[in-house]
């Protein structure tokens, strides 16, 4: 790792955010859980075991990412281990991760599993005097607490603190400031390898940034930036606001004004209710067939559980698949009124598959998302619907609740889920680890 490059850290930021991000989340539990694993190229794969959601740095050096197909990676990296992800293990981790978090820091954002936003000016003594220092306190606890890696981004806004915690990555730190005296920085070549680590200003930093360095610049906007010579994160921050908006729309301008270091969107501590449910599992390619049925039921028992546990119901069904190619192709509905058991929910969301099904030959991804979710009400009555039956489905899905809560969510399933439960996963193969 480079030394830092300390500018002057008696400085006082009116808001500071932190961003955290594990290290090579999903892979590096794997190398918590097997020590033996640890220094060699591994792959965690997800379900179905059909792509790559976590890399070790020693396989990302090879040109490995997160994304990619087994078979793509390793012909970049043909030594590879291969593992699936372990979903328990990788839990208790991110709960360790988060219990040491708040230990530090009071007021925290899960922004996911393996990420984090902290405010800093919420700290008993007040922002801290140097926040690399403090940083690097942090990492040094989780690194000893909990055997995990984290790489830590500190700036005035979340946007910026994120894109910070990106650049020393693993187990770096970058903090930006507003201002400070530094002469202008030269041309950045963005060949070079590893940046800069410590305090750096806005302008400095965003210079040294590609304009899709900025999360949310998808395609579609980095198309427009380029039609508009708009090729670092720092001439995007700078652009006119007009052009901005008429662009991007307002979240356009809140995402330039994040740039410049305003704190639009602050770390929200109290949890809100989710906009959206939503779970898909990958698997090798395969022609449509009962299991593609199955794999949805799956995936739906599973989204209905979690939004009645928490008290919510839902407007939109969203479906989608992944087809061979490893193109997505999705499809919504909104329902004609709030809705929460799997009787009422399960007719859409197969008439949706269907109607994507007949668009590709095989898939190796089905997923399924519950959308426009809000607090759950009264139960409303439809004019399509008798009244007794939605009233049977709503004592029957309590019932499967308060089963499922007890004894496990497959405690009882419906007829066709039983082609998942049938199907077994061949054991995954894996080069021998010494132990």
């Amino acid at each position: 790792m480079n030394n830092p490059t300390i500018l002057n850290t008696s400085y006082s930021i009116p808001n500071l955010i932190a961003h955290l991000d594990a290290d090579a989340f999903f892979a590096s539990v794997l190398q918590r859980k097997h020590p033996a694993l640890r220094g060699k190229p591994l792959l965690a794969t997800g379900m179905g075991g059909g792509v790559v959601i976590a890399a070790s740095y020693e396989a990302k050096s090879r040109g490995v990412q997160t994304g990619m197909t087994l078979r793509e990676a390793r012909r970049l990296c043909p030594d590879a281990l291969s593992m699936p992800s372990d979903f328990a293990e990788t839990l208790r981790a991110s709960r360790q991760i988060e219990a040491i978090i708040l230990r530090h820091c009071p007021i925290i954002e899960q922004y996911s599993i393996d990420e984090w936003f902290l405010d800093l000016t919420a700290l008993v003594d007040g922002v801290p005097h140097d926040p690399l220092q403090w940083a690097r306190l942090l990492q040094a606890t989780i690194r000893r607490s909990a055997d995990m890696s984290v790489s830590i981004g500190i700036a005035p806004s979340k946007l910026l603190a994120k894109m910070a915690s990106e650049e020393q990555k693993p187990a770096g730190v970058t903090v930006i400031i507003s201002s400070t005296p530094r002469p202008p920085p030269p041309p950045f070549d963005f060949t070079q390898g590893k940046r800069e680590e410590g305090v750096l200003t806005i302008e400095h930093f965003l210079r040294h940034r590609k304009a899709a360095d900025i999360p949310g610049i998808g395609p579609a906007r980095q198309v427009h930036a380029q039609a508009h010579r708009w090729k670092t994160a720092w001439d995007i921050a700078q652009a006119d606001p007009h052009s901005i908006r008429r662009l991007f729309g307002r979240p356009g301008l809140d995402l330039q004004r994040e740039l410049s270091g305003d704190c639009v969107d602050v770390v929200h501590h109290e949890t809100a209710p989710p906009k959206s449910i939503s779970r898909c599992r990958s698997f090798a390619p395969m022609q449509h067939s009962a299991l593609s049925q199955a794999a949805l039921l799956q995936h739906l028992l599973f989204c209905v559980l979690k939004m009645r546990t928490h008290g919510l119901q839902c407007r939109g069904v969203s479906v989608w698949i992944r087809d061979g190619r490893y193109r997505h192709h999705a499809l919504r509905v909104r329902l004609p009124r709030p809705m929460d058991t799997e009787e009422m929910l399960l007719p859409y969301a197969r008439t949706l598959l269907e109607r994507l099904q007949k668009r590709t030959v095989s898939s190796t991804q089905i997923g399924i998302a519950l959308t426009e979710i809000r607090p759950q009400a009264a139960v409303q009555f439809s004019l399509f619907t008798p009244p007794q039956k939605i009233m049977e489905d709503e004592r029957l899905q309590s019932s499967l609740d308060e089963l499922r809560k007890r004894f496990g969510r497959e405690v009882i399933m419906r007829g066709g889920m039983l082609p998942v439960h049938r199907k077994r996963e061949r054991p995954w193969e894996m080069s021998m680890i010494e132990d």
